[in-house]
């Protein structure tokens, strides 16, 4: 893995560029709009290993190369019998790694964010989106559950909003995405990049070691009775006072109070 983005040559049906504290995982399949397949899965838990190994990185941004950030399983992959039951376990557990990583993961968004796509982008802590970007779980479609996206879309957009989408398989639009609070941005293809390095400097300026609790928090909201929720947040906010962050903060306003 190179430091310097622009020498990495992007190699593997995912790839993962690092620069500083950012790293960029890249859904690379662009000539099928970054359909999934085994080798996307396992190229996917070995750019996670690398994640998950570099405490210097503190930010995540998952996209996709070509036009589409992703349209979602291999059609192909899959009437050829190459995806079985074992795919659909091996591409969730991803998914609930990439969604329980300490580091922010922001999802960069244009063309086709469609099942397991939409998938991948719900498991990230943010959504920013180019306004061709359409979103959609058309699994039953072909016969098929949307995956865990069964689990985490009512958690997004609401119970009533998430049957619809899951039983009608309807695509909807970026705006319309950004409305339901599917989507956190939605700016003009060319504003993509810089949005995202724009937010993610901003979440950067924060203590990584708070981030990281509440972000934990946050995410066991909804399965988690309040005394249970309450006692890890106790526990949680324990280590975070005594964290080089939080010391560091504090003198950083004593100063200024000076």
């Amino acid at each position: 893995m190179e430091d310097n983005a622009a020498a990495a040559a992007p190699s593997g049906a995912v790839y993962l560029n690092k620069r500083g504290h950012i790293a960029e995982l890249v859904m690379n399949r662009p000539e099928i709009l970054n359909a999934e397949n085994w080798q996307m899965a396992h190229d996917f838990h070995a750019a996670l290993d690398q994640i998950e190994k570099s405490a210097e990185i503190r930010a995540v941004i998952v996209t996709g190369a070509g036009r589409s950030f992703s349209s979602g399983i291999d059609l192909k992959a899959l009437s050829t019998g190459e995806i079985q039951i074992d795919w659909f376990r091996s591409f969730d557990l991803a998914m609930r790694r990439l969604e329980q990583l300490d580091a922010l993961t922001v999802a960069k968004m244009r063309g086709y964010a469609l099942g397991g796509g939409l998938q991948i982008a719900m498991a990230c802590d943010l959504r920013v989106a180019a306004a061709d970007t359409k979103v959609g779980l058309p699994a039953v479609m072909e016969a098929l559950i949307p995956g865990m996206g069964t689990f985490r879309l009512p958690r997004f957009i609401g119970l009533g909003r998430a049957r619809r989408m899951v039983l009608t398989g309807e695509l909807i639009g970026a705006e319309e995405a950004l409305r339901i609070g599917l989507l956190d941005w939605v700016v003009a293809e060319e504003k993509l990049g810089e949005t995202v390095e724009s937010v993610i400097a901003s979440v950067l300026k924060g203590s990584p070691s708070a981030q990281a609790f509440s972000k934990k928090l946050v995410s066991a909201a909804f399965e988690s009775d309040f005394d249970s929720a309450f006692e890890k947040y106790l526990d949680y906010q324990q280590r975070a006072i005594t964290t080089e962050d939080h010391r560091r903060a504090m003198a950083e306003y004593r100063n200024r109070k000076k």
